[in-house]
């Protein structure tokens, strides 16, 4: 189910434009409102890759709501990742824009810059919004508004291979620097990758090195830390003891680690199952811990939102389907069909979360909870945040991957960065 929310928006100035023009700056009757009416409506629901493995449980959570508001009616369309940018721009071009939509945070914040979501911090009830655990609620935050109920969110916990880590004569490291430390070793004795180095954006943010200045205004990464980062990673990777590809990728970190060719990855415990399926036996080799972090101390949870657009004809409808799903029992109650962690205060105090230890599973869901008290949505605040991250990752692969000067490939990345955000302010 889960997806690295990192392959986002190749062609997302295209797309977002798209969505601006046809639609966002269109005033609405609902806009800015929570009331609702008691005329029929239909609401478009749109969710990502859940359908095939979760279509009951939606069923039911539709159904419920449709009893109890008996003048809406949900129509839900499951959209695979890969093509839900593209769906939603060709929906909201022909006028047929969906009311709710599931969307990664980095996706919501690229659409912001568009004013193509609606302001929930403005539209939505006090008694709506107060429900979520303050850092999620603000993960989809710019300036005053906020423009997404923060939905499931999968913090990151470390997966380690017992039998390779006993084999490398280490014990499962707790930070990027200790794991740096026994890399070339571990390698050496082992044979394989000790682990799969994070996305260059989030390493940044890891090790305490920031990506803007404090209004936000300009970059602020190209730093003499940032080189020496680069240069400390880069001194690895030439030597082969890490992998020069891929830094980041959820699914090509599964693949090492199902072969037997990578000791630790670093994944939600929602990744358990596909180990299990794809390779059993590595999966009776697992043990799970608190994942591996930069200065900070923290460590990553990725975030799934609902979002109305701006483009709907039912936006107070929307907001109160939306608020629905991701409401504290609704959560829980996804929480206990899938291992993913609740964005609500309320839920993700419940006992469940801790009270098996016995399994794999439930050591798993345990360490999420642990991690979730620190950790965090990598959220910039900013609109158009899929393009940051996508220029900043480009002065890893033009330096780790081919090679070029790191100073010169961070002073690009920097440019292009401030570009970004002089267009933002100006639209």
């Amino acid at each position: 189910m889960k997806k690295r929310l990192l392959s986002l928006l190749a062609c997302a100035a295209i797309a977002v434009t798209t969505l601006a023009g046809c639609g966002s700056k269109t005033a609405n009757t609902n806009s800015g409102s929570a009331a609702t009416s008691s005329s029929p409506v239909v609401l478009e629901f749109w969710t990502i890759s859940l359908k095939a493995n979760f279509e009951d449980f939606f069923n039911k959570l539709i159904k419920d709501y449709q009893t109890a508001n008996p003048n809406v009616t949900i129509n839900w369309v499951d959209v695979p990742y890969e093509d839900v940018q593209s769906k939603l721009v060709t929906a909201v071009a022909g006028g047929t824009a969906p009311d709710v939509v599931n969307l990664n945070t980095q996706m919501a914040l690229t659409l912001v810059g568009q004013d193509a979501l609606v302001d929930l911090n403005k539209a939505a009830t006090a008694e709506q919004k107060g429900i979520y655990i303050e850092s999620l609620w603000n993960s989809a935050k710019v300036g005053d508004g906020v423009y997404a109920f923060p939905w499931y969110a999968s913090p990151d916990i470390m997966f380690y291979n017992k039998d390779l880590i006993e084999k490398g004569g280490i014990k499962a490291p707790s930070t990027f620097a200790k794991a740096l430390e026994s890399a070339e070793k571990f390698h050496k004795d082992t044979n394989a990758y000790l682990f799969l180095p994070d996305e260059f954006f989030n390493l940044l943010i890891e090790e305490n090195i920031p990506i803007l200045n404090a209004d936000k205004t300009k970059a602020a990464f190209n730093t003499q830390e940032a080189v020496d980062l680069l240069k400390k990673y880069k001194s690895y990777t030439d030597k082969g003891v890490l992998p020069k590809t891929n830094w980041g990728s959820w699914d090509e970190a599964l693949k090492l680690f199902e072969s037997g060719k990578l000791a630790i990855v670093s994944s939600s415990g929602s990744s358990l199952s596909r180990i299990k399926d794809e390779a059993p036996d590595i999966y009776k080799k697992i043990a799970v811990s608190t994942p591996l972090t930069g200065s900070t101390g923290l460590s990553r949870n990725p975030l799934m939102n609902l979002v109305v657009p701006t483009a709907s004809k039912n936006q107070a409808e929307a907001i109160k389907f939306a608020s629905y799903v991701t409401d504290d029992a609704n959560q829980l109650a996804f929480c206990k069909t899938v291992s993913i962690f609740p964005s609500t205060k309320k839920a993700s105090e419940d006992s469940f979360f801790t009270s098996d230890t016995k399994t794999l599973e439930g050591q798993a869901s345990a360490m999420s909870a642990k991690a979730s008290l620190t950790s965090q949505d990598f959220s910039l605040g900013v609109a158009n945040q899929g393009t940051i991250q996508a220029a900043i990752n480009k002065a890893y692969e033009a330096t780790i991957v081919n090679g070029d000067d790191i100073e010169g490939a961070l002073r690009q990345a920097e440019e292009d960065v401030n570009i970004i955000l002089a267009d933002s302010k100006n639209q």
